[in-house]
């Protein structure tokens, strides 16, 4: 029987059964730089590349060879510090140079990195520290021009009471120290970068230790929510990130010359992965931004003449309708990667006319699979671009399945999307029953819902755990769910993600009070704000006298989306 690309069978069987051989690395890459692990990369990209821009960020341009011996400094500063292979680092900071040099400095040495997202706050802050265990957390002290040391105090009160070595963390036992980066005044229980660096420094010419670490070590943790609304770490190794970007960087074509610009967070995975290894692997340029903003967006188009386009259709969408886009000329731009989004048919249009020379790629990803599992390949039509996100990716088989049977469903229908790769997370932290629901036999289950054609060529149909993506970041209601429930004058919430003209989607809660309460929206509002992420907080609350439930139970989304389209229906225009 003949079979897509995307393991769906053409004649429908039910029989399991996947699309042709997953390829391993790029002969290119393996054979020149052997073990796929971080370090061993870095130190390749530093003797290739090393006169070549590896970054630009707020004026400054750092060279490879800038780059490789600032990681080999903090390296050796963090060992100092007693940083060795099996520890866990948290990395709290904004978009600069130093973040990517830390994530490789802490990976060379055999440790694990634990992103941390800057907007979080300090409930979500505790799970995650606690959680990982820890060892060090190292502390941006301004972030986007926003003071985080009240955010530290309240997290590790004892960094501020007593000097370094002399304190203990009572919520976090695993916590030995806290780095803070950044100028300024710094708490006495808290290291000052400058003392890490000043401490490499002094032990000499360092190189990158690439010894302390094999492929199947751990990398990242990420912590990815879910139904449960509690965030969980899927643990990426060194052989997940390096093996499956090295056929991106071969997919789209990079190479030495190439300038991607980048104005999304480096915490996010699409940060600490793709923008990590890309430029390692392929030689080329990042130029960053601390935050997104359309002016400057267009200005480093423009000034770096930027080749490839890497963010979320949220900041395309502000970027190309702005007026200062009409006298940028963005012929430079030869690939813009989008997805996050769905409805975009108006925006790829606009890509089109602003940017005549790109060529557009559409992916899908999750965090547990380094962010992307399928992708459509350069010169494909505007028509798979809109309303696909194109095939497996060469490492990757993909199984669209009946989720009542376990059976792989016919060409066209809709089933849950399982992926099965080397980029697989390894598990979860911690959580061996989320691991061994989520993983089966090396399969991934997506819980998204998926269509595929006779290329296939897939479509995403739905999200099976309810996520929405708020300007291009995953919100999962469960989150907001939990907070809303934990009120003593909230008897029940659900929400659900609702289209929006700038966001793509936000987040609407539907509400039943308490009987005898009257909590207002807005001090709903103002509950989520002290206890979640800004970009989890809902748009609006909705006060409901019930909300419509299964025979067992269970909240029916799919009526409140339902209630709410209606509501918000806009009524038909009628000819004079």
């Amino acid at each position: 029987m003949k079979e897509s690309r995307a393991g769906v069978p053409m004649g429908g069987t039910g029989a399991r059964q996947s699309w042709g051989q997953r390829t391993t690395i790029p002969s290119c890459w393996s054979a020149e730089f052997g073990p796929s692990t971080i370090p061993a990369v870095l130190s390749l990209a530093g003797r290739r590349f090393a006169d070549e821009p590896w970054m630009a960020f707020k004026g400054e341009v750092q060279t490879f060879a800038h780059l490789t011996s600032n990681v080999a400094t903090i390296a050796a500063g963090l060992e100092a510090l007693g940083i060795a292979k099996g520890d866990r680092v948290g990395l709290f900071l904004g978009n600069t140079f130093e973040w990517l040099q830390i994530e490789y400095a802490v990976t060379a040495l055999g440790a694990a990195l634990v992103p941390l997202n800057t907007a979080l706050r300090a409930r979500e802050l505790e799970h995650i520290v606690s959680t990982s265990e820890m060892n060090l957390l190292v502390w941006g002290g301004n972030v986007v021009g926003h003071d985080t040391l009240p955010l530290l105090q309240s997290l590790v009160p004892e960094a501020h009471d007593a000097p370094v070595g002399e304190w203990k963390s009572g919520k976090f036992p695993a916590l030995r120290q806290v780095v803070g980066v950044g100028a300024g005044e710094w708490p006495e229980g808290v290291i000052p970068w400058a003392e890490i660096i000043a401490s490499g420094r002094s032990a000499g010419p360092q190189n990158i230790p690439e010894n302390n670490v094999t492929s199947d070590d751990v990398a990242l943790i990420m912590f990815t929510s879910g139904t449960t609304g509690v965030p969980k770490g899927a643990l990426i190794t060194h052989g997940a990130i390096v093996d499956h970007l090295a056929h991106w960087v071969t997919h789209i074509g990079l190479g030495a010359g190439d300038r991607s610009i980048l104005a999304s967070p480096l915490f996010w995975t699409f940060g600490c992965t793709m923008n990590a290894l890309v430029p390692l692997l392929a030689g080329s340029m990042i130029v960053l931004d601390d935050q997104f903003d359309p002016v400057r967006f267009l200005e480093h188009l423009v000034t770096f003449t930027c080749t490839h386009v890497q963010g979320v259709p949220t900041h395309y969408e502000l970027a190309l309708t702005h007026p200062n886009a009409d006298g940028c000329d963005l012929s430079s731009v030869r690939v813009v990667q989008i997805g996050g989004s769905s409805g975009i048919d108006g925006l790829v249009q606009r890509i089109r006319e602003r940017m005549p020379n790109a060529d557009l790629v559409s992916s899908y990803g999750l965090t547990e699979a380094v962010i992307a599992s399928t992708w459509t390949d350069l010169g494909d039509p505007l028509e798979d671009i809109i309303s696909t996100v194109g095939h497996a990716a060469p490492d990757n088989d993909i199984e669209l399945r009946d989720p009542a049977t376990g059976h792989v469903v016919p060409t066209g229908a809709v089933g849950v999307l399982w992926v099965r790769g080397p980029n697989v997370t390894k598990g979860y932290l911690g959580n061996p029953e989320a691991t061994k629901t989520s993983i089966i036999d090396g399969w991934l289950n997506t819980g998204d819902l998926a269509s595929a054609d006779a290329r296939g060529y897939l479509s995403i149909m739905g999200r099976g755990v309810d996520a929405f993506k708020r300007g291009g970041a995953n919100v999962y209601p469960a989150e907001i769910e939990v907070v809303l429930n934990e009120r003593d004058d909230v008897a029940g919430a659900a929400v659900i993600g609702v289209p929006d003209p700038v966001q793509g989607e936000v987040g609407v809660a539907f509400v039943l009070r308490q009987p005898g309460t009257e909590p207002s929206e807005q001090d709903l509002l103002d509950y989520c704000r002290t206890q979640l992420a800004s970009y989890k907080v809902p748009a609006s609350i909705q006060f409901v006298d019930s909300l419509p439930l299964t025979p067992t139970g269970k909240i029916q989304k799919f009526v409140l989306r339902e209630q709410w389209i209606n509501a918000n229906r806009q009524p038909e225009k009628t000819s004079d």
